[in-house]
């Protein structure tokens, strides 16, 4: 019986949702006054939850502390956003030459061994693709993942 990979949780389906609505309302907006900012946002909502959902995720041993593995992923990604989340970091990464695409990244850090140097980390990136993203949640993983994982 083959294992599922992790999916998205529903605050970051959600969130998706929104950041389509939005971008579908500004849209709207440019091109039709009122009427067409609602409908722009009510196209954008449908779009999202009709565009494929991609998870993918890496885990490892990151060289320092889990906050010197934060200051790293912020300075490499200064525009990321974070989002709250309970147990873990959350950030919403902007993508794309205008950056209203945007990938999610979980970051979940576990206890420091005692006999190796290092934290472990588990990466979860999610995002929204269509038929011609070609693949901007599967690069921005392994960009964040190379952060991560490379001492600086």
């Amino acid at each position: 019986m083959s294992e599922m990979g992790p999916t998205m949780p529903p605050e970051v389906e959600a969130y998706f949702v929104n950041l389509f609505a939005e971008a579908g309302r500004l849209g709207g907006s440019i091109g039709g006054g009122g009427a067409g900012a609602r409908g722009g946002a009510r196209g954008g909502a449908i779009g999202a939850r009709m565009a494929r959902s991609k998870v993918y995720q890496r885990d490892g041993l990151a060289p320092g502390t889990a906050d010197e593995v934060v200051q790293r992923v912020a300075a490499a990604f200064p525009k990321a956003m974070e989002l709250s989340a309970a147990d873990r970091l959350r950030l919403a990464v902007p993508i794309g030459l205008t950056g209203l695409q945007h990938v999610v990244a979980d970051l979940i850090f576990g206890p420091a061994p005692a006999d190796q140097p290092g934290v472990p980390v588990r990466l979860l990136c999610y995002g929204k693709e269509g038929l011609l993203s070609r693949n901007p949640t599967a690069k921005t993983t392994d960009k964040l993942w190379s952060v991560i994982a490379e001492p600086s």
